[in-house]
């Protein structure tokens, strides 16, 4: 086979392939066989029929054709690993010559990965943000331990349900008298005051004793995802059961014995905690400047895209948003509808983010190839030992899997991508900004003010902009 390269449109390359009557010669052959498994001839059973006759009742282009279909895509792919080209989405196909006697040529006109051209992404400047563990988030945490291990316990008939008890109820959903869908249920355990039900729902119960029937009368909120029962109001027929109490543990050495191994008294557990949390603290901070750092790389970085590129994103966050809202059991258009958008609009609305994570991959890929990064084999184990333990599997199970989709060379440039990103971070200029959980809060919420402010400020600006004239848009252009 032979191949050659010239220049085609925008983000496109052209291969021109040919196929010489020799190589042609054993993809003929397999096509007359199946062709003759496919047809009935007068005078030969299914697949004895020679070349010969099929030539005469087929003709030579209809065993061209089943040849071509054979042996095109393995020349497209021999093709690509000659000429190095590295396509981004299927090529338009164009047969150029099939004749009888001489080579096979074809076009395929592809559109290939751009090449980047990086940017500073060592000794990129970045802060991380470390939130600092006070005494505050110390109880906290223990409070949480203490919710995890209460005891839920039958109170007596006479009890009346308060905030925090847990009632048993059985409950049927009516809209103008009519019941709805998912709006029944029996033995249903609701915690009164954790806001799983719908606004309202649960302050109706407090003061409800054990036996008691009633009628709860609520609306759903306007945003909710199903349209019939979005801010329409419905009335629910509830009968309580049974209300259980919590029964907390006390802060005694029975507790610290309960959610330690190692600490043997209160003080020894809040250290305990105390260095976990802060140890957490510093993984979230360094998880945040991992992607800060990769998003000033991205920025630096200059690569202009073929369109087809980001609207394969595009549709990759779609299925990813439509999957998620499956498995919550709603349907996308509900999704959607919920969002006031329509499908294109939810596209567009994806174009940025998009956009980003394409520069993201071709960053990476190019730090990969100027850092020469590779992988080792002990490298490979090392991953394929963490995702036995990750799901449970044995380590022949998952190189099974690995092998079975031909993925190994997927898992090796997870790896690379991986160190990719470890080693801008760990090139650049880190500053550690420290601040308790109120501080931070407070500063989080001032930098959104900021965000939305510097939002309004350009969308103003474009809407200026829209509105000058020509001539005054040329003098500012000429300034």
């Amino acid at each position: 086979m032979k191949f050659q390269v010239s220049e085609g449109d925008k983000f496109q390359k052209i291969m021109e392939a040919e196929i010489s009557v020799e190589e042609m010669e054993q993809p003929i052959r397999f096509a007359c066989k199946r062709l003759a498994e496919k047809v009935n001839i007068p005078g030969f059973r299914k697949g004895k029929a020679p070349r010969s006759i099929l030539e005469n009742y087929l003709g030579i282009n209809a065993i061209l054709e089943e040849a071509a279909d054979d042996i095109m895509p393995r020349a497209y792919v021999d093709g690509l690993k000659e000429t190095g080209l590295e396509p981004v989405c299927q090529p338009e196909i164009e047969m150029i010559n099939l004749t009888e006697g001489e080579p096979m040529r074809f076009k395929a006109v592809i559109t290939v990965k751009p090449q980047l051209k990086l940017g500073q992404y060592k000794g990129l400047p970045i802060t991380r943000r470390i939130i600092d563990v006070n005494d505050k988030a110390v109880d906290d945490e223990i409070e949480k331990q203490r919710q995890r291990m209460t005891k839920l316990v039958d109170a007596t008939e006479d009890t009346a349900a308060s905030t925090g008890d847990t009632v048993v109820i059985d409950f049927k959903g009516t809209k103008d008298g009519v019941a709805f869908d998912g709006g029944t249920a029996n033995d249903y355990p609701l915690e009164l005051g954790s806001g799983n039900f719908i606004p309202g729902f649960e302050d109706q119960l407090i003061g409800a004793k054990m036996g008691e029937e009633k009628n709860v009368a609520v609306t759903f909120p306007e945003e909710y995802a199903v349209p019939d029962l979005a801010g329409q109001p419905v009335v629910f027929e509830v009968k309580i059961k049974g209300i259980k109490t919590k029964i907390l543990p006390e802060l005694d050495a029975d507790f610290v014995k309960e959610v330690s191994e190692t600490a043997e008294n209160l003080d020894d557990l809040r250290t305990e905690i105390r260095a976990k949390l802060s140890e957490e603290s510093l993984q979230t901070a360094i998880n945040t400047a991992h992607n800060d750092v990769i998003m000033k790389a991205v920025e630096n970085c200059e690569v202009e895209m073929p369109p087809v590129m980001v609207e394969q994103q595009i549709d990759s966050l779609v299925a990813e948003n439509t999957k998620q809202m499956t498995n919550r059991g709603i349907s996308m258009d509900q999704f959607l509808e919920y969002l006031g958008l329509t499908a294109e609009q939810f596209r567009e609305q994806s174009r940025d983010q998009a956009t980003f994570m394409v520069k993201r991959e071709l960053l990476l890929e190019a730090v990969i190839k100027a850092e020469n990064i590779e992988v080792s084999d002990q490298e490979v184990e090392a991953q394929i030992q963490e995702i036995s333990t990750k799901y449970w599997m044995t380590l022949e199970q998952v190189k099974e899997e690995l092998m079975q989709g031909d993925r190994i060379e997927d898992l090796k440039y997870d790896i690379k991508r991986k160190k990719a990103v470890d080693l801008i971070y760990e090139n650049a200029e880190i500053t550690d900004e420290h601040a308790d959980s109120e501080d931070m809060a407070k500063m989080t919420a001032k930098n959104a003010a900021a965000a939305a402010e510097s939002a309004d400020t350009d969308q103003n600006d474009k809407k200026a902009e829209a509105e000058e004239t020509p001539v005054e848009a040329a003098a500012k252009a000429e300034k």
